[in-house]
């Protein structure tokens, strides 16, 4: 396949935005408040990487090898990313907020079912049963994601619960490139031909890094300060949590 110099560019500014953000993560140590974050993203730079070096050294067999192995550690990553979110949103002290299992319940059940279904009844633009497959489980891991990110959000706004500002920026980041995933993805789909394929996955590739550019920024600057109440007020306040 050859690629346009649009493709490589992107390809290019993928890499360098995703070692920015680490870079951020790790000299701020923005890594101890969002560690599965970090991982993913440094994840997602080797992952880069080493799908360039099999595409330009290596053959068809060992790119796909590479792709696939890749994108499975990748999906397992995001479902950790969504959990680090969850437990730092939906968790006080170590325990869940009352209300918070309910409240994801539906929706964690809904969610696979609904990418399950909609994996098997979509045909996906695809040359060859391999890239048809590929397609499906594209789909099926941006549809699960999305699922799981949005009970999440909706548990915390039904419980009315606040969160940290480096998870808040996080989860925006993330709401972003969800979104726009499942709708490219579902547009690849619809069309069902491989002639928009370039430019779907070009907007795919330019959505992304605008959320990556985005982290860099969000990550270097500071995190505001929690307001402090008064000493007694804060007194008063210890005393009534702990009845």
């Amino acid at each position: 396949m050859k690629l346009s110099l649009l493709d490589i560019a992107l390809w290019a500014l993928d890499p360098m935005l995703r070692l920015v953000l680490v870079l951020v993560l790790t000299l701020k140590v923005r890594w101890r408040v969002v560690p599965w974050f970090a991982t993913w993203i440094a994840y997602g730079l080797l992952y880069t990487l080493s799908c360039f070096l099999a595409y330009r050294f290596g053959s068809k067999e060992s790119y796909r090898v590479v792709y696939w192995i890749g994108a499975l550690g990748d999906f397992l990553l995001q479902i950790a990313v969504v959990a680090e979110i969850a437990r730092s949103a939906l968790k006080r002290d170590g325990q869940w907020v009352e209300g918070a299992k309910k409240a994801l319940i539906p929706s964690l059940t809904l969610g696979p079912t609904f990418a399950v279904v909609l994996t098997i009844y979509i045909t996906p633009a695809a040359s060859n049963v391999l890239d048809g497959l590929a397609a499906r489980a594209s789909l099926f891991s941006t549809v699960l994601v999305c699922f799981l990110f949005v009970a999440v959000i909706r548990a915390m706004q039904k419980l009315g619960l606040d969160w940290r500002s480096y998870i808040a920026r996080e989860s925006f980041g993330l709401t972003v490139w969800t979104l726009s995933a499942f709708a490219i993805d579902t547009l690849h789909a619809y069309w069902r031909t491989t002639e928009h394929f370039g430019l779907l996955e070009n907007m795919r590739n330019s959505v992304y890094q605008g959320v990556l550019l985005f982290w860099c920024i969000a990550f270097w600057l500071p995190e505001p300060e929690a307001p402090t109440l008064p000493s007694n007020l804060g007194e008063g306040y210890r005393r009534l949590t702990q009845q």
